[in-house]
């Protein structure tokens, strides 16, 4: 009796680590029920994927989520294999193994599940990125939680049903004791998986998000991805230089060919005004174009200025779309330029750069100040004034949710800039074409429904754009404007040819110039959101052209060379003349060519054929000068005058 008690007292009760298996076991389903929603959600967005495919990315997801668990559990995990060994400790580590299970793996599962809502708007799972827009989701955390009142509904339910199920498994689990030698063994056996876990297998190098594009496709990443995993294991703060050409005249031999300018002739010293129209995708345009038009003043605009319809967005977030439209900055990072490290770098904003010719400057947005900061990146590129929610003066045209609607506010930003000095350079970015879809009660029934949500507020936005342009034609300074039309990223894809990489980054862009100083007409070279500070530097004939980007050039030339550059699927992208070169992140990736989607005009009046082998040399040249310019603080070493 003596030995038998003797040897029970060198047992010890590991009860709490069986405890903790069949929770992660638990988490596991909780993960894949949340992958399997967000694939049946996101349906469209994989639907030109094979079956077998889609199959497989359910299966490589498992290595991604046994990563985020075991990164997750980790810090639970040292704890017992300290407490084990302390017999008085046992039920304290079964209630610390219950609240940390309900707590962090129950939040993790959650989470997963929320950015199923996000997704639709970047494109690819969240990371770190998320937390710079901590301020502006706790700002409308009311409207948010009333918008997607089904989501905070189902996260309550997911944690009571969690709850309830790990309350029963902590009773029912059964008392289990281990030898103190076999214990030691389980605990360096334990030791040894979650570190294979975290890693991802016994590989060279612990898995990233980029692995997740690499099997069984590139399209199938985000499906592979959990945001758990993007949360905890992605670094969005910090490049690594690149070196796909020994020199800088290597990369410039790569560049197109710029074109000289005549700086000797006089500077126009015209208005401008840039509109970005939040959301306002390709698709929303009628044949031949889209399949119907929900636009018709934009449309009916196009026709009378210089339109792009092969017009690319550089970013599908509002934030990368300022600094592209305003400072000609692709978006190529994880991070938003303007929350990232680098933001701090020398950039010629355009507002910096009509300034020194009399300029006055403004930027007219009509959400919340501070939202996604566009106040503090507007003054950054050099714009004088901002005018948002605390400058509007009748509050009642409050929406509720964002900001103003469109149709007051385009009329308040007509009457600040009729007092501005001329010239003037302004600023405007709409919002009412963005999900809650709220209309004003005056046109609640009035305007036609659609196949989405989406068109009615588009619909609106139009119709609000068609009211400034009456307003604005009144003024004296309107014959002597340069409009720029064009949008932040697309939206909500109605059209199936628009849903694929390249179709969901289609925008239109629009040269108006009422005095007819431009000639109109229908031009199909690739024009992109960076083109638009060379576009205006050229139109008012700045000798300013140091202070462009390389990535961009004027939409005025004709140029055989027009390029759209943008990040998606964990690759680069270079689009040029009706082609494609995508060059993945992930080292010794498979770069790919091919043609674009039929949602792209074919280019006219281009007999010659597209290099691709060039096309990709270009791309490349872009990717180090992006990159390393970044990193070096020398972005402007390769712009246009410096490339001669």
């Amino acid at each position: 009796m003596i030995k038998s008690a003797l040897f029970n007292r060198q047992k010890k009760n590991v009860t709490a680590l069986v405890f903790l298996g069949i929770g992660l076991f638990f988490t596991l389903i909780g993960y894949f029920l949340t992958r399997l929603y967000f694939f049946a959600t996101n349906a469209s967005y994989f639907a030109a994927e094979p079956l077998g495919n889609i199959l497989l990315a359910f299966f490589h997801g498992v290595r991604f989520d046994l990563s985020a668990m075991a990164f997750l559990n980790a810090p639970l995990l040292l704890v017992l294999f300290v407490s084990l060994w302390f017999r008085v400790l046992a039920k304290v580590n079964m209630n610390l193994v219950f609240l940390y299970l309900f707590v962090v793996n129950t939040s993790a599962i959650v989470i997963n599940f929320v950015d199923t809502i996000y997704f639709p708007y970047t494109d690819r799972r969240s990371g770190m990125e998320v937390f710079s827009m901590t301020n502006d989701v706790v700002s409308q955390l009311p409207e948010l939680v009333v918008v997607y009142w089904g989501y905070a509904v189902a996260s309550v339910l997911i944690f009571a049903a969690y709850f309830w199920l790990l309350l029963q498994v902590k009773k029912r689990v059964p008392l289990v004791q281990l030898n103190q030698i076999f214990l030691f063994f389980l605990c360096f056996s334990l030791c040894l998986i979650f570190i294979l876990a975290i890693r991802g297998g016994f590989q060279s190098k612990p898995i990233r998000s980029l692995n997740a594009y690499s099997y069984p496709s590139s399209r199938l990443g985000a499906l592979v991805l959990n945001t758990p995993f993007t949360l905890l294991k992605e670094d969005a703060d910090h490049l690594k230089k690149v070196a796909y050409f020994a020199t800088d005249e290597d990369v410039r031999k790569s560049l197109r060919a710029e074109k000289r300018h005549n700086n000797e002739s006089e500077i126009k010293k015209h208005n401008v005004v840039i509109l970005m129209l939040e959301s306002f995708g390709l698709e929303y345009f009628g044949p031949p174009y889209g399949l119907k038009s929900y636009v018709p003043f934009l449309q009916e605009l196009s026709e009378k200025g210089r339109f792009f319809p092969n017009g690319v967005a550089n970013g599908r977030r509002s934030i990368e779309a300022v600094p592209s439209v305003l400072a000609g900055i692709p978006s190529l990072m994880p991070e938003a330029f303007m929350r990232s490290p680098y933001q701090s770098n020398t950039i010629h904003g355009l507002g910096q750069i009509v300034k020194p010719y009399g300029y006055s400057t403004a930027f007219f947005h009509g959400a919340k100040n501070g939202s996604m900061y566009f106040d503090d990146t507007t003054y950054r590129f050099g714009f004088d004034h901002y005018f948002g929610l605390n400058e509007y003066p009748n509050p009642l045209h409050f929406d509720g949710q964002w900001g103003i609607f469109d149709e007051p506010f385009l009329q308040f930003s007509i009457h600040e800039m009729d007092k501005m000095p001329k010239p003037f350079m302004a600023g405007i970015f709409t919002i009412s074409s963005h999900p809650p879809y709220t209309l004003p009660e005056q046109y609640m029934g009035k305007i036609e429904e659609g196949s989405i949500p989406m068109h009615r507020v588009i619909q609106y936005s139009d119709m609000a754009l068609q009211r400034f342009f009456d307003e604005a034609s009144k003024k004296d300074w309107y014959k002597d404007t340069l409009f720029i039309i064009t949008a932040d990223h697309t939206s909500d894809n109605f059209d199936p040819a628009f849903a694929t990489p390249l179709g969901r980054h289609q925008i239109p862009i629009i040269l108006y110039q009422p005095n007819h100083q431009l000639s109109p007409g229908v031009v199909t070279d690739m024009a992109q959101q960076i083109d638009i500070p060379a576009t205006i530097v050229d139109y008012l004939n700045l000798p300013e052209r140091d202070k462009i980007l390389p990535f961009g050039r004027s939409l005025l030339e004709d140029d055989a060379q027009s390029d759209a550059l943008i990040k998606a699927e964990d690759a680069y992208w270079l689009m040029s003349q009706g082609k494609y070169v995508k060059l993945p992140m992930i080292k010794g990736g498979v770069i790919e060519t091919g043609s674009l989607p039929g949602t792209f005009m074919q280019p006219t009046d281009k007999e010659a054929r597209v290099d691709l082998d060039k096309l990709e040399q270009r791309l490349k040249a872009y990717v180090q000068i992006y990159t390393n310019g970044l990193i070096d603080n020398s972005l402007y070493n390769f712009s246009s005058n410096k490339t001669q």
